[in-house]
This record gives C-alpha cells, sequence and structure tokens, in this order.
C-alpha cells in the first residue's frame, strides 16, 4: 500500500480520481474535493477529513479509525465494510449514503443529516447519533447496543432485526408504527434488564412520546 501526502493525493485527484488502496493514515486532507474519487480499501486512520467535499465518493472496505469527517458532505457516499470505529462523523451530511456491513463502534455521528441512508448490518455499538436527522433511514438488522439516539428523528426508519439493548431514547422522534417495533425490539433484547424494571421504563417513554 503506497503511502501518499496531501499533495501527492491532490495531484492524484486531478489526474484519475483513483486513490485505491493508498495508505493516508494521518495525513491532511480538510477541506478538499474528492466528490466521486475512488478510495476503495485504503487507510485513512486518523486522517483529518473534515469540511470536506465526499459526494458519491467510493471508500468501499476502507480504514477510518478514529478519522476526522466532522462537518463534511458525504452525500451519496458508499462506506460499505468500511472500520469507522471513534470516527468524527459530527455535524456531516450524509444523505442517502451506504454503511452496509460498516463498523461504527463509537462513532460520533451526532447532530448530522443521515436521512435516506442505508445500514443495513452495521455494527453503531456506543455510537452518538443525538439529534441526527434519521429519517427513512434502513437500519435493517444494525446494532445500537449502548448507543445515544437521544432526541433523533427516527420518523419512517426501517428498523426490522436492529438490536436496541441499553439505548438511549430520550426525546426520540418515531411514527406511532415504529414505536411499536422498537417496543417489541426492546421486549427482545433486554430479557436481563426486566428485573431491574428497565423495560417497564423504557416502554413507559416509548408510548409517551409525542
Amino acid at each position: 500500500m503506497k503511502m501518499l501526502s496531501r499533495n501527492q493525493a491532490k495531484e492524484i485527484v486531478a489526474s484519475n480520481g483513483d486513490l485505491s488502496d493508498c495508505d493516508l493514515s494521518g495525513t491532511n486532507l480538510s477541506e478538499l474535493d474528492l466528490s466521486a474519487v475512488q478510495l476503495i480499501r485504503s487507510n485513512l486512520s486518523r486522517a483529518d477529513i473534515s469540511n470536506a467535499v465526499l459526494i458519491r465518493t467510493d471508500l468501499s472496505g476502507s480504514e477510518l479509525i478514529s478519522a476526522n469527517l466532522g462537518v463534511s458532505n458525504l452525500t451519496g457516499a458508499v462506506l460499505n465494510r468500511c472500520n469507522l470505529t471513534m470516527t468524527d462523523l459530527s455535524f456531516s451530511t450524509l444523505i442517502g449514503a451506504n454503511f452496509g456491513a460498516a463498523i461504527l463502534t463509537g462513532a460520533n455521528l451526532s447532530l448530522s443529516n443521515l436521512s435516506c441512508s442505508v445500514f443495513r448490518n452495521a455494527d453503531l455499538t456506543a455510537a452518538d447519533l443525538s439529534g441526527s436527522n434519521l429519517k427513512n433511514v434502513e437500519l435493517i438488522n444494525a446494532n445500537f447496543t449502548a448507543s445515544d439516539l437521544t432526541d433523533a428523528d427516527l420518523r419512517g426508519a426501517k428498523l426490522a432485526g436492529s438490536n436496541f439493548t441499553r439505548a438511549k431514547i430520550d426525546g426520540i422522534v418515531l411514527d406511532e408504527d415504529i414505536k411499536l417495533s422498537i417496543l417489541k425490539i426492546i421486549i427482545s433484547f433486554n430479557q436481563a434488564y426486566r428485573r431491574e424494571g428497565f423495560l417497564r421504563k423504557a416502554s413507559s417513554r416509548l408510548l409517551s412520546l409525542p
């Protein structure tokens, strides 16, 4: 895997737009326009990609551990099978992005626009999605264990098979049928908390939501 500097990356983007299988770990790529660039299987761990434009960029299979993508535009980006552990995606635009089977453990997606995006089979354990827009998002078989969904908007979301064990749901906005779906999910995945009254409290919160 070839290691590249910021200037080398810019030259490649200008020529053929293919940065696949490159090592950009720790590189400052902030404020660059990387729209439609191929970044497949690349190493972007600890890279600064904040305030960047990555519209329709393909990052499939890339490592982005502890990368900074805050305040970036990833509309329509492909992040299938990416490792985004502890990655900062806060305040970002991720409309229609595909996170299929991605690892987002401990990632920060707070106050981001994730509407119409796909998180099928994604792992969002302990992720921060507080205040985020998750309207019409596909969350089928996604893992939200211990995640923070405080004040998140999930209206129109598809949640079949999702795991919300110990997730924070205060202030969450849901469709009526989705409320019932999440309640069933909580019942399925929180058996161990029944004895402590957790399920009763979660059910009460959900049924009293506006």
